[in-house]
């Protein structure tokens, strides 16, 4: 539907439902682990939750639009006041990590939570809002793969009327069966600080860098090397996270007081 000149799609839709799917479970579950730890009420702590996501949204939706706007900056050459035009679309999941994550650790710190911990606790909802925002995608018609004939998939507001790899759907099986692993094993993570976020990043970033090859054209490259600037990140967050574990699990379980 269009309100004014705004005009409204399934993918933000889409985006709407893991936020608050999301945000209610992170905030139980912030009443549930966090809260003992910095002596507040579990009604308190969920109330605290509320107002991180809204820090987390703003900054998640200005670092996904930047992302985007920086990797297709030959579209907006000549009139970047587009770039203020989130209607329009165009937005990068990693981008929205980035900005969200930044907010996040910012709030961590000045509300003294304990940043590790908090990190660690939520870390398996962004798949769960990653594989619904997925959904959005699809329905959307971006993020989609290349042209195949057989396994492929017309999307009506791309305009080539050619089947596309149905990528949007590949990463949502993904991003559940991530969020399923690590909600699983977080009972036994949450004893390493940093493990439950540095395994999503291990993870997401192997899960994203190999979905990348049936996305983009080959021919095209980033440093050399990889398919896409999206491949490129994946590659820094698997090394990162691959160290982080590395050094995690040099150090040991942390030790209780």
């Amino acid at each position: 539907g269009n309100f004014g000149p705004v005009e409204s799609h399934s993918y933000w839709l889409c985006l709407a439902m893991p936020l608050g799917l999301t945000i209610t479970l992170s905030a139980r579950d912030a009443g549930r682990y966090i809260a003992p730890k910095i002596h507040l009420a579990p009604p308190e702590a969920f109330q605290r939750v509320i107002d991180l996501a809204v820090w987390v949204i703003l900054s998640s939706v200005a670092g996904a639009r930047i992302f985007y706007a920086w990797e297709n900056y030959q579209e907006f050459q000549g009139h970047w006041i587009e770039v203020l035009y989130l209607w329009q679309g165009g937005l990068v999941y990693y981008g929205g990590l980035f900005g969200g994550a930044l907010a996040g650790v910012i709030w961590f710190l000045k509300n003294r939570w304990p940043l590790a911990y908090s990190a660690d606790v939520l870390a398996p909802y962004i798949s769960l809002g990653q594989a619904i925002g997925r959904v959005g995608c699809f329905m959307n018609g971006c993020c989609y793969g290349i042209v195949d004939p057989k396994h492929g998939v017309v999307f009506p507001g791309i305009g080539d009327g050619e089947p596309h790899l149905p990528t949007q759907l590949w990463e949502l099986y993904g991003d559940l069966a991530l969020f399923a692993i690590l909600w699983w094993v977080r009972r036994y993570t949450l004893k390493y600080p940093w493990l439950t976020l540095s395994a999503y990043g291990l993870a997401y970033g192997i899960l994203r860098f190999v979905i990348e090859y049936w996305r983009r054209d080959w021919d095209k490259r980033y440093l050399h090397y990889f398919v896409s600037a999206s491949q490129t990140v994946s590659a820094f967050l698997i090394l990162i996270s691959l160290a982080a574990m590395i050094w995690i699990f040099y150090r040991g379980p942390k030790k209780k007081a």
